[in-house]
């Protein structure tokens, strides 16, 4: 059960580094008129709904374990869509897109901490390795973009990139937390469908009542009546799928484990990108190293939880 969990955990990373890099595509040929965001939370709304609906597990006959569960699923929905996206956003305005990319990789670190305080998971030694491998990779990605970030750093006012820097960690802790919220819901209302589809609806509800004071917002509520474009409805369908993925690895394995192996998103992305969507420049030998070494880190996990 526990591969089985860290299985789903990268197919949603792959998921998620798919949808990071259509929508990129989707903004260089539509000059940014993407709606994907809005799009791709209706989209998790009806798909969650429709199979929880479909093959979802009765409810808790606990009113209580069911209102228990369905809080967190809601706090858990507060904290990624409304929280953490907000605060990354606004961080890549204040610091640059490069900066807050490295700082959003302190989320497993955040969500491994929180799972021992409030889960009572422990570090295993193979959770440590892996670890310890996948940040040597973000590492010398780092390493390779020093020049990018200095420029970065040069563009902007000290107290700006500063704010932002702080905004890039507080959306990676909110991440973080986020994971800890949906293990904690799940524990007394054990099914990813309907966590899924609770937080879509938090998430659509927020988008909705913020869309009449927010130009931004309102641009892409609106855009759901106007046909999506290709790149829109394969970014929007696959963080629908992966964002499933996530909650249902949640419910097999460990808070660490899914937050250690989401963090390989960063290379899945830059390959796809690189060789088969072709968005973006193809990685070079730093990255490949990288790479290969963040995904010996995650299969140090697919052993020991093998």
């Amino acid at each position: 059960m526990e591969l089985i969990g860290a299985a789903l955990a990268f197919f949603s990373a792959f998921c998620y580094a798919l949808g990071s890099v259509a929508a990129t595509r989707d903004a260089q040929r539509n000059a940014g008129r993407g709606t994907a965001v809005v799009l791709s939370t209706v989209l998790t709304l009806l798909l969650a709904g429709g199979l929880w609906l479909a093959i979802g597990p009765p409810l808790p006959s606990d009113s209580g374990a069911l209102l228990y569960g369905a809080a967190w699923f809601c706090i858990s929905g507060i904290l990624a869509t409304v929280i953490g996206r907000v605060t990354f956003f606004r961080s890549v305005e204040l610091a640059g897109a490069v900066e807050t990319s490295v700082l959003r990789r302190l989320m497993p670190v955040f969500s491994a901490v929180l799972a021992v305080l409030f889960l009572g998971e422990h570090i295993t030694d193979g959770m440590l390795v892996a670890f310890v491998l996948v940040f040597v990779g973000i590492g010398l990605v780092v390493w390779g973009n020093l020049r990018r970030l200095a420029v970065s750093e040069a563009s902007a006012p000290a107290a700006a990139r500063n704010a932002g820097r702080a905004l890039a960690v507080g959306s990676a802790a909110s991440y973080g937390a986020a994971y800890v919220t949906r293990k904690l819901g799940m524990q007394t209302f054990p099914d990813p469908l309907a966590g899924t589809f609770i937080g879509a609806v938090v998430g659509l509800a927020y988008f909705c009542a913020l869309a009449p004071f927010n130009a931004r917002y309102r641009t892409q509520v609106a855009g759901l009546l106007k046909r999506p474009t290709r790149w829109q409805l394969v970014s929007a369908g696959a963080l629908s799928v992966g964002q499933i993925a996530l909650f249902a690895a949640l419910k097999f394995t460990d808070v660490t484990v899914v937050a250690i192996i989401a963090s390989v998103e960063m290379f899945m992305a830059a390959w796809l990108a690189g060789f088969v969507i072709r968005s973006e420049p193809k990685p070079g030998p730093i990255f490949l190293l990288a790479s290969l070494i963040a995904m010996a880190g995650i299969t140090v996990l697919a052993i020991e939880r093998g």
